[in-house]
């Protein structure tokens, strides 16, 4: 299944990788969408459709604009697009502010705990996609009342609840875990008061039918709040091809207004994305 990407993130990391590519030899412009798609084919193990097919009129813009800016000579009499000196020190630069950065993971659970708010009597929260309990652990000990689910649908998530139960006990902490799929939840409907998720969606086999799900579960008001990869070049620089299974800063709002949330905000994290949203 061919999925094509397009919009502003994926334009930033292509005027990025790109130089990177051909900064190993000259290529067409239809070798750097087959190296593309070959080196991201691992993502099939997560999702058919994983794979990342830059759109055309993106490649084609991207590369427009790298010639624009000298950083690459276009092909001429068949020859290949190649970079120039300038683009050579322009990824140099690029490589170079990326050496220092930080892990964004911790800082996007702190900007999700923050967004969350103190706990109120008998708030309900549903981590979907808990793994090991990540955030449930977080939320249980700011005083929320947590359930947490995951589907164990991957080799390494297989032992994740046994393991999130296990961590549970030993800080005394009063968590539910279930291995669950969150659209056969059997929960009632409107049931949540929030609903939060870390490093989950971009591993669903179908992301706007679970994300219709999260919206059925929440209550009217309800807020979604969701740590995932951010689709660009911080988050290829540090996750790889990996990071391209998430949904980009456009998708995410395309996908969320289709399902019907509102007030949709996002904040990176370097190599992370919190989104915020909410149900009407």
């Amino acid at each position: 299944m061919r999925r094509t990407r397009s919009g502003p993130s994926i334009r930033q990391f292509l005027e990025y990788y790109l130089l990177l590519l051909l900064s190993e030899k000259g290529r067409s412009r239809r070798e750097m969408v087959d190296e593309i798609r070959e080196r991201s084919a691992g993502n099939r193990s997560y999702r058919p459709g994983g794979v990342l097919w830059p759109a055309t009129s993106e490649m084609d813009a991207v590369l427009a604009r790298l010639a624009a800016d000298g950083l690459v000579t276009p092909p001429k009499r068949g020859r290949r697009w190649r970079i120039t000196e300038g683009g050579r020190r322009a990824l140099a630069a690029r490589e170079k502010g990326q050496e220092q950065a930080p892990d964004g993971k911790e800082r996007a659970a702190e900007r999700l705990t923050e967004l969350l708010g103190p706990a109120s009597a008998g708030t309900y929260v549903l981590d979907v996609g808990t793994g090991q309990g990540f955030l449930a652990l977080r939320l249980a000990e700011r005083g929320f009342r947590v359930l947490g689910i995951d589907s164990a649908s991957f080799e390494y998530s297989r032992e994740s609840i046994g393991k999130a139960r296990e961590q549970a006990g030993q800080l005394g902490a009063d968590i539910e875990f279930r291995q669950a799929d969150i659209r056969q939840l059997q929960e009632a409907d409107e049931r949540f008061d929030c609903i939060v998720s870390s490093q989950a969606v971009h591993c669903m086999d179908d992301q706007p039918q679970c994300l219709q799900a999260v919206h059925r579960l929440l209550k009217p008001g309800g807020r979604f709040l969701c740590i995932d990869y951010l689709v660009g070049v911080s988050g290829f620089q540090r996750h790889g091809f990996h990071c391209f299974l998430a949904l980009s800063r456009e998708e995410w709002v395309e996908t969320l207004l289709e399902q019907g949330f509102t007030n949709i905000r996002m904040y990176e994290m370097h190599d992370f994305l919190v989104v915020e949203c909410q149900r009407r």
